[in-house]
């Protein structure tokens, strides 16, 4: 189906000029934030120390370093004008000293983790995944410190997390014994101790978390100072690829967290997509899903979400070419996630501005591509939060996903995803908005009143308490419509001490169908008090294949859709979405056509057109200057990262803008009829700086060498 999609060009209240907010580092005479990291709209984390090369223009810098150089790393930053916050692994010993006993002479060998044959479980072969026992929480409370007294306005203990294989610490079976009150059991032995090893090391991850939490919090109130505490963490579905067990439905009630990273890149919106076997395998489809879940664990929360995105991964046998298109599909599913308006822009710069490392084929980058990547963030530092699509209803009372932590606890047959993608993919490669539905969740009527539609399996994962169940089916009483698919009577059902079988029932699934009075129905909709209920024992793997799925799963959806009020289910086969005068467009399966005055950001000459066809498979980022072609005089349409403030004045636009050194700038600014400018680039000393003009039409395109300190252009 190719759909045509026309973009109105009138903004309403939207000037003629564009003037961002200003910027990290402040330079004089320029209005100064206030050192908050959670009012930081852009950021980035780096283990390097200040280079001008990599000082990309953001509210906020991470220092990720460990061991002596951290302080110097990070007072660099901090030096330099940066706000700057302190990162470190909560997962794994980056510098070998707690472990090895260089901490506190003691070593530690029984808390780190070993696999099924003893073996020690190390990231990259260079350090050691850890088991959070006591000591190792000391450990990271005494980095915690150190970061503080250092100045720290965040903490970020990174990826609290554990593999689901490992479990054989003589620490672990000392905790379980303690935690469960029977002898330890491997994670191997059955699908129950395989469940319950996941369970604690998931309790003990929490436990890290609340003691990193009040450690922050309390030196904050002591010294008079705002400190924020930030997870950074890795989606659901990319543990579930690598084996993983780490808080994340789990933690969103643990009050006091600020925000959450959303750790997304091209290596796991892969690997996830590596555990789903199926005919047609869509990055864009998979990245969507990733930056869902995260929007789905805040969106009505008091917490921040930063979403991230990376233009590159350590993979060596990628070339840029593959990072380049896989950053534009990221980009794109990332920002039409409309509730978010925060981001990691990047993590680890240096991979992509200084020479010296292998990524890619090479560093720095390609000149092109470090100038569109400046181009997206420009565009990261301005959206703002909400969006409208564009040629379809409106998302609200959107279609849910449900979907636990117990996800990362139940042993799964390879492909692990196979029963998880299958319910998302069909829909996101027909142009459906689809959404996790986090059951930790289910507390919140105002986060489950978003949902018009849930879709249920308990084939992969199951319910923590019966308490889920029944907020279920009080969600369905208020007119919710739900899809319950899948049979019970896996390894996991027959375990007499789950909490279902203490209450009668021989599985979750069983006592969920008892609460919303549809035990023995299949294959029609039932009603239950104001909303309905959709039963069908079809295995949601099924749907992996495009047949199954267009004969059996989507006249499910599309019946559940009408149930719940709304029209027939919409398959564009693409998505389209305006956020203020940007336009994020993806061609999934159909090709689709955006009009207006566009300029095309992922180009690196910033072109500019009337309009734009994608065909599948494709992403485009665009702004829309319909509004300002008509101004008669010179005004900027876009630039690369940062524009601090664009002027008219005395017959001369001025721009100002700011970036890293050795990435040149570039704009594209509308010229007014018939002029041809005069046009000088200064730096912050007022000396000249050379500029390549390319007239195209009424238009011209300016490259110039950028700088941390900023410089000004001037078209007379």
């Amino acid at each position: 189906m190719n759909c045509r999609i026309t973009v109105r060009a009138a903004l309403i209240g939207v000037v003629a000029v564009l003037i961002c907010a200003a910027a990290w580092p402040v330079a004089a005479g320029e209005s100064e934030k206030a050192a908050d990291f959670r009012s930081a709209k852009t950021i980035f984390q780096t283990n390097t120390r200040y280079d001008p090369r990599l000082a990309i223009a953001v509210d906020g810098v991470i220092v990720h370093r460990h061991g002596a150089a951290f302080e110097g790393a990070f007072e660099s930053w901090r030096r330099s004008g940066f706000n700057v916050g302190r990162m470190f692994f909560a997962d794994s010993d980056a510098s070998n000293a707690y472990w090895t006993g260089k901490w506190d002479g003691t070593p530690h060998p029984d808390d780190v983790e070993r696999d099924r044959a003893g073996k020690v479980v190390k990231c990259a072969g260079v350090r050691p995944y850890m088991l959070p026992t006591e000591g190792w929480i000391r450990h990271l409370e005494e980095m915690t410190d150190k970061s503080l007294a250092a100045g720290a306005i965040a903490i970020c203990p990174e990826e609290p997390l554990a593999h689901v294989f490992t479990g054989y610490e003589k620490s672990f079976q000392q905790i379980w014994a303690g935690r469960y009150g029977t002898p330890w059991r491997p994670q191997h032995a059955s699908a129950e101790a395989r469940f319950l090893t996941a369970q604690l090391k998931n309790e003990l991850y929490i436990k890290l978390e609340k003691r990193l939490l009040g450690r922050t919090k309390r030196f904050a109130a002591a010294n008079g100072k705002d400190v924020a505490f930030v997870l950074p963490i890795h989606s659901i579905y990319s543990n579930i690829a690598a084996q993983l067990v780490a808080p994340l439905g789990t933690s969103a009630d643990i009050e006091g967290i600020d925000g959450y990273i959303g750790q997304i890149w091209t290596g796991p919106v892969n690997w996830a997509l590596g555990c789903y076997d199926s005919r047609r395998k869509s990055f864009f489809a998979s990245a969507y899903v990733l930056y869902d879940y995260f929007t789905q664990l805040t969106v009505g929360s008091d917490k921040r979400l930063w979403l991230l995105v990376d233009p590159v991964e350590d993979n060596p046998n990628h070339k840029w070419s593959e990072f380049a298109e896989w950053y534009k599909h990221c980009i794109a599913a990332m920002l039409l996630m409309d509730e978010v308006d925060s981001y990691e822009i990047m993590p680890w710069p240096d991979r992509i501005f200084l020479p010296g490392y292998g990524t890619g084929g090479g560093t720095p980058a390609p000149e092109d591509y470090r100038i569109t990547i400046l181009a997206v963030t420009q565009v990261l530092q301005e959206v703002t939060a909400g969006g409208k699509w564009s040629g379809r209803e409106d998302s609200n009372g959107r279609i849910g996903v449900a979907i636990a932590d117990t996800l990362m606890w139940q042993r799964l047959k390879d492909p692990r995803l196979q029963g998880v993608y299958s319910l998302f993919v069909p829909l996101v490669e027909r142009g459906v908005p689809v959404s996790s539905f986090v059951m930790e969740r289910l507390a919140d009527a105002a986060y489950t009143s978003r949902f018009k539609v849930i879709v249920l399996s308990y084939e992969s994962f199951k319910p923590t308490e019966a308490a889920m169940n029944v907020a279920l089916a009080d969600w369905v009483r208020g007119g919710g419509v739900l899809i319950v698919l899948g049979e019970d009577g896996d390894e996991l059902d027959e375990c007499e001490s789950f909490w279902w079988h203490k209450l009668g029932f021989e599985s979750a699934l069983q006592h969920l169908l008892k609460q919303v009075g549809a035990e023995g129905a299949q294959n029609a909709p039932r009603r239950f008090e104001a909303g309905w209920v959709i039963r069908s024992a079809a295995s949601p793997k099924r749907f992996a294949d495009s047949g199954a799925a267009e004969t059996t799963y989507l006249p499910l959806i599309e019946l559940a859709v009408m149930k719940s009020g709304r029209a027939a289910l919409e398959r564009p086969g693409s998505f389209v979405m305006r956020r203020g005068p940007f336009i994020i467009a993806h061609a999934e399966s159909s090709p689709v056509k955006v009009t207006g005055r566009l300029v095309d950001v992922f180009d690196p000459k910033l072109a500019l057109h009337d309009s734009v066809e994608l065909g599948a498979g494709r992403s485009g980022l665009y702004r829309d200057v319909s509004y300002v072609v008509k101004e008669g005089r010179p005004v900027l349409l876009h630039a690369t990262h940062r524009l601090i403030w664009q002027r008219y004045e005395e017959g001369a636009l001025r721009l100002k803008v700011r970036g890293p050194a050795g990435t040149p700038a570039v704009a594209r600014v509308l010229l007014g009829e018939g002029q041809v400018p005069e046009i000088t680039v200064a730096d912050g000393d007022g000396k000249k700086v050379g500029v390549e003009t390319t007239i195209d039409g009424n238009t011209a395109l300016l490259k110039f060498a950028n700088s941390p300190g900023a410089v000004t252009v001037t078209l007379r």
